[in-house]
């Protein structure tokens, strides 16, 4: 299949992914609700090992490009396509399933704030501080961590100004790691914040509501999976504040 063939077929994909959801708590639509679930599984997995393919086929064709705009091409692809590896990954959570990317050994706590950043579509704006050296991350662990930091590193990006950084900044307390991301935007009116942080801490089942708003449901929803705390506090003036509090089982060493 040509390149042009994959991309066409992951549109299509994607596009076919957009669906609606069941209620989950109605009994007259339990049922819907399971094959509704069934199918999102399905597509996101098809999806997913199309977009891998293709970032495998990116990467080959871009060793052997020297042309400078050609690569700067090449590299705006491969962007994309982690963004929609992502976008996969995330519908996957949400239907209750797991990606079939496994880490098999653990990863420097640096390396997966860096990660993330890598997949935020407006990463020079990602600023890090203070981060505590000789902290690492657990294999099972690795690669759902990096996909909850992205979509809390995006979230800061797009509802902060565009000349402002969003600061991150990682501490150890005692056997715990505590990373923080403060952004300097809009600010978030306190019943919202506490709705947001009620749905963080309590993710509920997959609804039509959870996918048109797939960030908080997706963190919340990994951060379920390895007993980490996410939380949402104002900072400063307007800014909002994440806090995002990794267990010691969820670190190596």
């Amino acid at each position: 299949m040509s390149l042009r063939q994959y991309v066409s077929a992951l549109v299509t994909v994607n596009v076919t992914g957009v669906i609606t959801m069941a209620d989950p708590t109605d009994p007259a639509t339990q049922d819907a609700h399971l094959e509704t679930v069934d199918m999102l599984l399905h597509l996101s997995r098809r999806s997913q090992a199309m977009v891998d393919r293709l970032i495998g086929c990116l990467d080959r064709m871009g060793q052997q490009e020297h042309d400078p705009e050609r690569l700067k091409n090449f590299f705006e692809l491969d962007f994309l396509a982690l963004r929609m590896r992502r976008n996969d990954e995330s519908l996957l959570v949400l239907a209750g399933g797991e990606s079939a990317r496994i880490r098999r050994d653990p990863v420097p706590l640096e390396e997966v704030l860096q990660g993330a950043c890598s997949e935020v579509e407006d990463f020079r704006r990602i600023e890090f501080g203070v981060v505590e050296p000789g902290l690492v991350v657990a294999a099972p662990v690795v690669n759902d961590l990096v996909h909850l930091l992205a979509e809390l590193f995006d979230n800061a990006a797009a509802f902060s100004a565009p000349d402002t950084k969003v600061l991150v900044e990682v501490r150890r307390v005692t056997d715990r790691a505590v990373i923080l991301i403060e952004d300097r935007g809009i600010g978030i009116p306190p019943a919202r914040l506490r709705e947001l942080n009620q749905r963080l801490a309590q993710p509920t089942p997959p609804s039509a509501i959870t996918v048109r708003q797939m960030g908080v449901g997706v963190v919340g929803r990994l951060a379920q999976r390895h007993d980490i705390r996410v939380e949402l506090e104002p900072a400063g003036e307007r800014g909002i504040a994440a806090s995002v509090v990794l267990p010691s089982h969820t670190l190596a060493g």
